[in-house]
């Protein structure tokens, strides 16, 4: 008896990790990430991507003139997490290839790296949080 007790205890303690975790995650996630764009330092233009209640809105914003702010693509998002990795999956972008599952490498307060295997290579996204 005491041990199907433990057990049973044990169980329902993971799974409160793991949906606090989960909430943790979406907490974190949730906001305006800026774009880290090292290929193009002096680019006329910054990318942000917003992650809002499960919706993603990509947003092209001036350098010259930061109120103009137009809106590139849309798409939705699924988070995944548990105690050991993250995942945020992309669907319906533009983009074909970025509709996929991505690593989140780190997530925190103010960095966001994302991180995908593609055939022939990976693509990193790295992201500072602005909002």
């Amino acid at each position: 008896m005491k041990h199907s007790v433990f057990s049973a205890g044990l169980i329902l303690a993971f799974i409160l990790v793991l949906s606090g975790c989960k909430k943790h995650s979406e907490d974190m996630v949730r906001g305006t990430w800026e774009f880290v764009n090292v290929a193009d330092i002096e680019a006329p233009h910054t990318i942000e991507w917003v992650f809002e209640d499960g919706n993603l809105s990509i947003y092209h914003r001036s350098t010259s003139n930061p109120e103009d702010l137009t809106l590139r693509d849309t798409g939705f998002y699924i988070l995944e997490s548990t105690p050991f990795n993250s995942t945020i999956r992309l669907l319906n972008t533009s983009n074909s290839l970025w509709n996929n599952h991505w690593d989140v490498v780190k997530l925190d307060s103010s960095h966001l790296i994302l991180h995908m295997d593609i055939p022939g290579g990976v693509l990193f996204k790295e992201f500072v949080k602005i909002q």
